[in-house]
């Protein structure tokens, strides 16, 4: 293997605590989003262990928890708002009561 691709793999793997956590391998999404159920969401700014979230009107900030799945976690304990984001779509989920709030969201991309 090739050291630099080594180097790359091995900084990809962070150490958390007690559990192994791995740093997502494609950029965070952003921006407006349309979800499945006629729903939205903005993830208006993303920084490397924040985002901010708007929804229904409400903003929202939420800090970036690592995870071992390489997916994009954020939450807000206080609210319960968690954020979570694969490569296929983004999902908003009411921690307080175990809801899914918002699935199958993508950027809305502007039509020329």
């Amino acid at each position: 293997m090739h050291l630099g691709r080594f180097v790359l793999a091995a900084a990809a793997l962070l150490y958390a605590g007690s559990t192994l956590a791995i740093q997502p391998t494609y950029p965070m999404k952003s921006g407006f989003m349309r979800c499945s159920d006629h729903k939205s969401l903005d993830i208006e700014k993303v920084a490397s262990n924040s985002l901010e979230l708007l929804w229904k009107g409400r903003h929202y900030r939420l800090d970036r928890d690592p995870t071992t799945t390489g997916a994009y976690h954020f939450d807000d304990p206080r609210v319960g708002l968690v954020v979570i984001q694969i490569p296929a779509k983004s999902m908003l989920f009411d921690q307080k009561n175990m809801t899914r709030l918002a699935d199958d969201c993508n950027p809305v991309v502007a039509s020329r």
